[in-house]
Protein backbone atom coordinates (compact mmCIF):
# COMPACT_ATOMS: atom_id res chain seq x y z
CA UNK A 1 0.00 0.00 0.00
CA UNK A 2 1.38 3.38 -0.98
CA UNK A 3 1.52 6.15 1.60
CA UNK A 4 -0.72 9.20 1.29
CA UNK A 5 2.34 11.24 0.34
CA UNK A 6 3.08 8.80 -2.48
CA UNK A 7 -0.50 8.96 -3.75
CA UNK A 8 -0.40 12.76 -3.85
CA UNK A 9 3.05 12.94 -5.41
CA UNK A 10 2.15 10.48 -8.14
CA UNK A 11 -0.22 13.03 -9.65
CA UNK A 12 1.65 16.29 -9.12
CA UNK A 13 4.79 17.46 -10.86
CA UNK A 14 6.24 19.34 -7.87
CA UNK A 15 5.99 22.84 -9.41
CA UNK A 16 4.31 24.97 -6.74
CA UNK A 17 2.53 24.10 -3.52
CA UNK A 18 0.67 21.09 -4.89
CA UNK A 19 -2.94 19.98 -4.49
CA UNK A 20 -4.75 20.18 -1.17
CA UNK A 21 -4.43 16.84 0.63
CA UNK A 22 -4.68 15.79 4.26
CA UNK A 23 -1.55 14.46 5.92
CA UNK A 24 -1.80 11.48 8.25
CA UNK A 25 -1.66 13.65 11.37
CA UNK A 26 -4.71 15.66 10.26
CA UNK A 27 -6.70 12.45 9.92
CA UNK A 28 -6.18 11.69 13.61
CA UNK A 29 -8.59 14.36 14.82
CA UNK A 30 -9.25 14.38 18.56
CA UNK A 31 -12.15 11.91 18.67
CA UNK A 32 -12.58 11.93 22.45
CA UNK A 33 -14.10 15.42 22.45
CA UNK A 34 -16.79 14.14 20.08
CA UNK A 35 -17.62 11.24 22.42
CA UNK A 36 -16.25 8.65 20.02
CA UNK A 37 -14.45 5.72 21.60
CA UNK A 38 -10.94 4.66 20.52
CA UNK A 39 -12.39 1.36 19.28
CA UNK A 40 -14.80 3.21 16.99
CA UNK A 41 -12.21 5.70 15.77
CA UNK A 42 -9.79 2.92 14.89
CA UNK A 43 -12.04 1.51 12.15
CA UNK A 44 -14.15 4.48 11.05
CA UNK A 45 -13.80 6.70 7.99
CA UNK A 46 -11.75 9.76 9.12
CA UNK A 47 -14.18 11.97 7.21
CA UNK A 48 -16.73 11.45 10.01
CA UNK A 49 -14.27 13.07 12.42
CA UNK A 50 -13.12 15.75 10.00
CA UNK A 51 -16.64 17.01 9.33
CA UNK A 52 -17.36 17.22 13.07
CA UNK A 53 -14.23 19.27 13.60
CA UNK A 54 -15.03 21.61 10.69
CA UNK A 55 -18.68 22.03 11.73
CA UNK A 56 -17.52 23.18 15.15
CA UNK A 57 -15.09 25.67 13.60
CA UNK A 58 -17.71 26.99 11.17
CA UNK A 59 -20.24 27.56 13.95
CA UNK A 60 -17.67 29.38 16.05
CA UNK A 61 -16.72 31.51 13.04
CA UNK A 62 -20.42 32.38 12.65
CA UNK A 63 -20.59 33.43 16.30
CA UNK A 64 -22.72 30.43 17.32
CA UNK A 65 -21.91 28.23 20.30
CA UNK A 66 -22.52 24.61 19.25
CA UNK A 67 -24.13 23.76 22.59
CA UNK A 68 -26.75 26.48 22.02
CA UNK A 69 -28.15 24.51 19.07
CA UNK A 70 -29.13 21.46 21.14
CA UNK A 71 -32.75 20.56 20.45
CA UNK A 72 -33.06 23.11 17.63
CA UNK A 73 -34.53 22.72 14.14
CA UNK A 74 -31.08 22.78 12.56
CA UNK A 75 -30.73 20.83 9.33
CA UNK A 76 -27.61 18.97 8.21
CA UNK A 77 -26.94 18.41 4.51
CA UNK A 78 -23.72 16.59 3.63
CA UNK A 79 -22.27 16.21 0.14
CA UNK A 80 -20.07 13.11 0.14
CA UNK A 81 -19.37 10.64 -2.65
CA UNK A 82 -16.14 8.92 -1.61
CA UNK A 83 -15.67 6.55 1.32
CA UNK A 84 -12.86 4.13 0.55
CA UNK A 85 -11.24 4.02 4.00
CA UNK A 86 -12.67 0.57 4.60
CA UNK A 87 -10.49 -0.69 1.73
CA UNK A 88 -7.40 0.14 3.80
CA UNK A 89 -8.51 -2.09 6.69
CA UNK A 90 -7.40 -5.71 6.96
CA UNK A 91 -10.37 -7.58 8.49
CA UNK A 92 -8.01 -10.12 10.04
CA UNK A 93 -6.38 -7.35 12.04
CA UNK A 94 -9.66 -5.97 13.41
CA UNK A 95 -10.61 -7.28 16.82
CA UNK A 96 -14.00 -8.97 17.03
CA UNK A 97 -15.17 -6.27 19.45
CA UNK A 98 -14.43 -3.57 16.85
CA UNK A 99 -16.08 -5.19 13.83
CA UNK A 100 -19.54 -4.00 14.78
CA UNK A 101 -18.34 -0.43 14.17
CA UNK A 102 -17.12 -1.10 10.63
CA UNK A 103 -20.53 -0.68 9.00
CA UNK A 104 -21.80 2.52 10.60
CA UNK A 105 -18.28 3.91 10.85
CA UNK A 106 -17.82 3.74 7.08
CA UNK A 107 -21.35 4.61 5.98
CA UNK A 108 -21.58 7.83 4.00
CA UNK A 109 -25.13 8.33 5.22
CA UNK A 110 -23.97 8.16 8.83
CA UNK A 111 -21.71 11.20 8.37
CA UNK A 112 -24.73 13.52 8.45
CA UNK A 113 -26.43 11.62 11.25
CA UNK A 114 -23.28 11.75 13.36
CA UNK A 115 -23.27 15.56 13.18
CA UNK A 116 -26.92 15.75 14.26
CA UNK A 117 -26.33 13.19 17.01
CA UNK A 118 -23.23 14.93 18.37
CA UNK A 119 -24.87 18.35 18.66
CA UNK A 120 -28.45 17.12 19.34
CA UNK A 121 -29.85 18.74 16.20
CA UNK A 122 -33.50 17.90 15.44
CA UNK A 123 -33.90 19.09 11.84
CA UNK A 124 -33.59 16.95 8.68
CA UNK A 125 -30.23 15.25 8.28
CA UNK A 126 -29.03 13.44 5.19
CA UNK A 127 -26.15 12.77 2.83
CA UNK A 128 -26.15 13.70 -0.87
CA UNK A 129 -24.17 11.92 -3.57
CA UNK A 130 -24.27 13.33 -7.09
CA UNK A 131 -20.50 12.85 -7.46
CA UNK A 132 -18.72 16.14 -8.21
CA UNK A 133 -21.83 18.32 -7.77
CA UNK A 134 -22.68 16.87 -4.33
CA UNK A 135 -21.68 19.98 -2.37
CA UNK A 136 -23.81 22.39 -4.39
CA UNK A 137 -26.76 19.98 -4.42
CA UNK A 138 -26.48 19.80 -0.62
CA UNK A 139 -26.47 23.61 -0.66
CA UNK A 140 -29.69 23.59 -2.67
CA UNK A 141 -31.32 21.34 -0.06
CA UNK A 142 -30.21 23.70 2.70
CA UNK A 143 -31.55 26.77 0.90
CA UNK A 144 -34.89 25.07 0.24
CA UNK A 145 -35.27 23.90 3.84
CA UNK A 146 -34.70 27.46 5.07
CA UNK A 147 -37.07 28.97 2.52
CA UNK A 148 -39.92 26.62 3.48
CA UNK A 149 -39.39 27.11 7.20
CA UNK A 150 -38.48 23.47 7.69
CA UNK A 151 -35.30 24.54 9.50
CA UNK A 152 -34.15 27.60 11.40
CA UNK A 153 -30.49 27.02 10.51
CA UNK A 154 -28.78 24.83 7.92
CA UNK A 155 -25.32 23.29 8.08
CA UNK A 156 -24.13 22.52 4.55
CA UNK A 157 -21.11 20.24 4.53
CA UNK A 158 -19.01 18.72 1.75
CA UNK A 159 -16.07 16.38 2.11
CA UNK A 160 -13.62 14.48 -0.06
CA UNK A 161 -10.86 12.11 0.98
CA UNK A 162 -9.11 9.36 -1.00
CA UNK A 163 -7.30 6.83 1.18
CA UNK A 164 -6.75 3.79 -1.02
CA UNK A 165 -4.60 3.03 -4.03
CA UNK A 166 -7.74 1.51 -5.54
CA UNK A 167 -9.40 4.93 -5.40
CA UNK A 168 -6.59 6.45 -7.44
CA UNK A 169 -6.59 3.52 -9.85
CA UNK A 170 -10.28 4.09 -10.60
CA UNK A 171 -9.60 7.74 -11.38
CA UNK A 172 -6.67 6.88 -13.60
CA UNK A 173 -8.92 4.55 -15.58
CA UNK A 174 -11.24 7.44 -16.52
CA UNK A 175 -8.44 9.18 -18.42
CA UNK A 176 -9.36 12.48 -16.76
CA UNK A 177 -6.26 12.74 -14.54
CA UNK A 178 -3.48 14.95 -15.85
CA UNK A 179 -0.56 12.81 -17.08
CA UNK A 180 1.74 15.76 -16.40
CA UNK A 181 0.49 16.07 -12.82
CA UNK A 182 -0.78 19.63 -13.16
CA UNK A 183 -4.30 20.94 -13.69
CA UNK A 184 -4.29 23.83 -16.16
CA UNK A 185 -7.95 24.72 -16.50
CA UNK A 186 -8.78 26.76 -19.63
CA UNK A 187 -5.11 26.74 -20.62
CA UNK A 188 -3.56 25.76 -23.96
CA UNK A 189 -1.70 22.95 -22.15
CA UNK A 190 -4.71 21.63 -20.23
CA UNK A 191 -4.66 17.83 -20.02
CA UNK A 192 -6.85 16.94 -17.03
CA UNK A 193 -6.91 17.42 -13.29
CA UNK A 194 -5.15 16.34 -10.12
CA UNK A 195 -6.93 15.04 -7.03
CA UNK A 196 -7.39 17.27 -3.99
CA UNK A 197 -8.93 16.65 -0.57
CA UNK A 198 -10.78 18.79 1.90
CA UNK A 199 -13.83 19.52 4.02
CA UNK A 200 -15.97 22.64 3.59
CA UNK A 201 -18.77 23.78 5.91
CA UNK A 202 -21.13 26.69 5.30
CA UNK A 203 -23.69 27.95 7.84
CA UNK A 204 -26.94 29.17 6.27
CA UNK A 205 -29.44 31.31 8.15
CA UNK A 206 -32.46 33.43 7.19
CA UNK A 207 -31.58 37.01 6.34
CA UNK A 208 -32.10 39.29 9.33
CA UNK A 209 -31.64 43.03 9.65
CA UNK A 210 -28.35 43.88 11.34
CA UNK A 211 -27.05 40.31 11.29
CA UNK A 212 -23.62 39.50 9.86
CA UNK A 213 -23.89 38.17 6.32
CA UNK A 214 -21.43 37.16 3.63
CA UNK A 215 -24.03 37.24 0.88
CA UNK A 216 -27.38 36.02 -0.44
CA UNK A 217 -27.24 32.75 -2.36
CA UNK A 218 -29.54 30.95 -4.81
CA UNK A 219 -28.94 27.56 -6.41
CA UNK A 220 -30.47 25.58 -9.28
CA UNK A 221 -30.05 21.88 -10.10
CA UNK A 222 -30.85 19.81 -13.21
CA UNK A 223 -29.65 16.77 -15.16
CA UNK A 224 -28.15 16.28 -18.61
CA UNK A 225 -30.78 13.74 -19.57
CA UNK A 226 -29.78 11.40 -22.38
CA UNK A 227 -26.48 12.36 -24.02
CA UNK A 228 -23.91 10.43 -26.04
CA UNK A 229 -23.03 8.64 -22.80
CA UNK A 230 -23.83 8.79 -19.08
CA UNK A 231 -20.67 10.77 -18.33
CA UNK A 232 -20.78 13.00 -21.45
CA UNK A 233 -21.71 16.60 -20.50
CA UNK A 234 -24.50 18.57 -22.19
CA UNK A 235 -24.02 22.21 -23.20
CA UNK A 236 -27.79 22.73 -23.33
CA UNK A 237 -28.31 21.36 -19.81
CA UNK A 238 -25.47 23.46 -18.42
CA UNK A 239 -26.91 26.57 -20.05
CA UNK A 240 -30.35 25.72 -18.66
CA UNK A 241 -29.17 25.33 -15.06
CA UNK A 242 -27.38 28.70 -15.21
CA UNK A 243 -30.49 30.38 -16.60
CA UNK A 244 -32.58 28.82 -13.83
CA UNK A 245 -30.21 30.15 -11.18
CA UNK A 246 -30.38 33.61 -12.75
CA UNK A 247 -34.18 33.59 -12.61
CA UNK A 248 -34.10 32.49 -8.97
CA UNK A 249 -31.72 35.31 -8.07
CA UNK A 250 -33.73 37.98 -9.90
CA UNK A 251 -30.54 39.22 -11.57
CA UNK A 252 -29.93 40.08 -15.20
CA UNK A 253 -27.19 38.11 -16.94
CA UNK A 254 -24.98 41.21 -17.10
CA UNK A 255 -25.15 41.60 -13.30
CA UNK A 256 -22.83 38.63 -12.72
CA UNK A 257 -19.20 39.73 -12.93
CA UNK A 258 -17.30 36.49 -12.34
CA UNK A 259 -17.94 32.74 -12.47
CA UNK A 260 -16.12 30.15 -10.39
CA UNK A 261 -16.42 27.45 -13.01
CA UNK A 262 -16.26 23.68 -12.72
CA UNK A 263 -13.11 23.94 -14.87
CA UNK A 264 -11.40 20.56 -14.56
CA UNK A 265 -8.92 21.19 -17.36
CA UNK A 266 -10.20 18.40 -19.60
CA UNK A 267 -10.16 18.89 -23.40
CA UNK A 268 -13.85 17.90 -23.63
CA UNK A 269 -15.32 19.53 -20.55
CA UNK A 270 -13.79 23.02 -20.56
CA UNK A 271 -14.96 24.11 -24.06
CA UNK A 272 -18.49 22.83 -23.38
CA UNK A 273 -18.67 24.68 -20.07
CA UNK A 274 -17.43 27.98 -21.50
CA UNK A 275 -19.86 27.67 -24.42
CA UNK A 276 -22.73 27.14 -21.98
CA UNK A 277 -21.70 30.15 -19.89
CA UNK A 278 -21.48 32.31 -23.02
CA UNK A 279 -25.01 31.31 -24.03
CA UNK A 280 -26.59 31.64 -20.58
CA UNK A 281 -24.94 34.91 -19.62
CA UNK A 282 -25.28 36.41 -23.13
CA UNK A 283 -21.66 37.44 -22.87
CA UNK A 284 -21.33 38.58 -26.50
CA UNK A 285 -23.91 41.29 -25.79
CA UNK A 286 -22.24 42.59 -22.64
CA UNK A 287 -20.34 45.87 -22.49
CA UNK A 288 -17.79 44.29 -20.14
CA UNK A 289 -16.36 40.76 -20.31
CA UNK A 290 -17.36 37.95 -17.99
CA UNK A 291 -14.38 36.72 -15.98
CA UNK A 292 -14.09 32.97 -15.46
CA UNK A 293 -11.78 30.97 -13.19
CA UNK A 294 -11.43 27.60 -11.48
CA UNK A 295 -10.01 26.43 -8.15
CA UNK A 296 -8.75 23.08 -9.50
CA UNK A 297 -5.25 24.32 -10.46
CA UNK A 298 -4.74 25.67 -6.93
CA UNK A 299 -6.39 23.01 -4.78
CA UNK A 300 -6.75 19.98 -7.01
CA UNK A 301 -10.20 18.57 -7.72
CA UNK A 302 -12.05 18.17 -4.43
CA UNK A 303 -14.80 16.33 -6.31
CA UNK A 304 -17.83 16.21 -3.96
CA UNK A 305 -16.48 19.23 -2.05
CA UNK A 306 -15.35 21.24 -5.08
CA UNK A 307 -18.59 23.20 -5.54
CA UNK A 308 -18.79 24.26 -1.90
CA UNK A 309 -15.12 25.27 -2.04
CA UNK A 310 -16.06 27.45 -5.02
CA UNK A 311 -18.79 29.06 -2.90
CA UNK A 312 -16.25 29.98 -0.21
CA UNK A 313 -13.93 31.41 -2.87
CA UNK A 314 -16.88 33.36 -4.30
CA UNK A 315 -17.60 34.89 -0.88
CA UNK A 316 -13.96 35.91 -0.58
CA UNK A 317 -14.09 37.34 -4.10
CA UNK A 318 -17.05 39.54 -3.13
CA UNK A 319 -15.12 40.82 -0.12
CA UNK A 320 -11.91 41.50 -2.06
CA UNK A 321 -13.62 42.86 -5.17
CA UNK A 322 -11.27 40.96 -7.46
CA UNK A 323 -11.37 37.41 -8.86
CA UNK A 324 -8.56 35.03 -7.88
CA UNK A 325 -6.02 33.87 -10.42
CA UNK A 326 -6.62 30.41 -11.89
CA UNK A 327 -3.14 29.79 -13.28
CA UNK A 328 -0.06 31.84 -12.43
CA UNK A 329 1.14 31.61 -16.03
CA UNK A 330 0.14 30.16 -19.36
CA UNK A 331 -1.93 30.95 -22.42
CA UNK A 332 -5.71 30.60 -22.83
CA UNK A 333 -6.82 27.54 -24.77
CA UNK A 334 -7.02 28.13 -28.51
CA UNK A 335 -9.94 25.70 -28.82
CA UNK A 336 -12.21 28.18 -27.00
CA UNK A 337 -13.20 31.39 -28.89
CA UNK A 338 -12.65 33.74 -25.95
CA UNK A 339 -12.87 36.98 -27.93
CA UNK A 340 -16.07 35.92 -29.69
CA UNK A 341 -17.64 34.96 -26.36
CA UNK A 342 -16.38 38.12 -24.61
CA UNK A 343 -15.10 35.97 -21.75
CA UNK A 344 -11.72 36.35 -20.03
CA UNK A 345 -10.09 33.47 -18.13
CA UNK A 346 -8.16 34.51 -15.03
CA UNK A 347 -4.83 33.20 -16.30
CA UNK A 348 -1.51 34.95 -15.65
CA UNK A 349 -1.64 38.73 -15.33
CA UNK A 350 -5.12 39.96 -16.16
CA UNK A 351 -6.93 43.26 -15.71
CA UNK A 352 -9.87 42.42 -13.48
CA UNK A 353 -13.17 44.29 -13.14
CA UNK A 354 -13.40 47.47 -11.08
CA UNK A 355 -15.70 45.76 -8.59
CA UNK A 356 -17.60 42.51 -8.14
CA UNK A 357 -21.15 42.39 -6.81
CA UNK A 358 -22.31 38.93 -7.93
CA UNK A 359 -20.53 35.63 -8.58
CA UNK A 360 -21.74 32.46 -10.30
CA UNK A 361 -20.60 29.00 -9.21
CA UNK A 362 -20.79 25.78 -11.23
CA UNK A 363 -20.38 22.12 -10.32
CA UNK A 364 -21.15 19.24 -12.64
CA UNK A 365 -21.45 15.63 -11.52
CA UNK A 366 -20.00 12.75 -13.49
CA UNK A 367 -23.43 11.13 -13.42
CA UNK A 368 -25.01 14.13 -15.17
CA UNK A 369 -26.37 16.19 -12.26
CA UNK A 370 -25.52 19.87 -12.75
CA UNK A 371 -25.71 22.70 -10.22
CA UNK A 372 -25.19 26.45 -10.53
CA UNK A 373 -25.35 28.90 -7.64
CA UNK A 374 -25.26 32.69 -7.63
CA UNK A 375 -24.15 34.68 -4.60
CA UNK A 376 -24.61 38.43 -4.33
CA UNK A 377 -22.99 41.00 -2.09
CA UNK A 378 -24.90 41.59 1.18
CA UNK A 379 -27.27 44.52 1.00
Amino acid sequence: MRSRADIAAAHFDGDGDGPAVFDDAELRTDFIRFRISPRQARVMDPQHLLVLDCVERALEDAGIRPQDLAGSQTGVFVGMSESDSVLTIDPDEVADSNRSYLGIGNSRGAAAGRISYTYDLRGPSWQVDTTCSSGLVALRHGITALATGEVDLALVVATHLVRSSFGMMVREATGALSPTGRCRAFDAKADGFTVGEGVVVVVLAPEKAGARSLGQVHCAVNHDGRTAGLTVPSLDAQRDVVERALRMSGLASADVDYVEAHGTGTPLGDPIEIGALAAAYHTAERTTPLFVGSNKPRFGHLEAASGLLSLVIAMETLQRGRPPRTNASGQPSETIPWAEYNILPTIGDFAGPDSIDSVGISAFGLSGTNAHAIITRPR
